[in-house]
């Protein structure tokens, strides 16, 4: 399993701020991911619960070098007890 942590401040792609923890598991798709909205709205996502109205767990394998493009913002591995710190201390709402 790999962690990261996605800021979306300084793209230029037009994408609004936003954070977000993505854990992305051994065949290379996300198992969770937490998107943190800056007017402080809090989206989860599983396996379990992939998707709702307001968003949904990333589809297709994950492609980290896409992702870490400056054009889109920072990306940065982290461990697992950071991304399970933030997943377990943020609700969603």
């Amino acid at each position: 399993m790999k962690y990261y942590l996605y800021c979306s401040a300084g793209n230029t792609e037009g994408l609004d701020e936003y954070i977000a923890f993505f854990a992305i598991a051994e065949d290379g798709y996300c198992s969770r991911y937490l998107e943190i909205r800056s007017v402080g709205h809090a989206l989860k996502y599983t396996e379990d619960k992939p998707a709702d109205e307001f968003g949904a767990l990333p589809d297709g394998p994950w492609d980290a070098l896409e992702a870490a493009k400056p054009k889109y913002g920072t990306l940065n591995e982290i461990s697992h007890r950071l991304f399970d710190s933030a997943w377990d201390g943020i609700q969603a709402g």
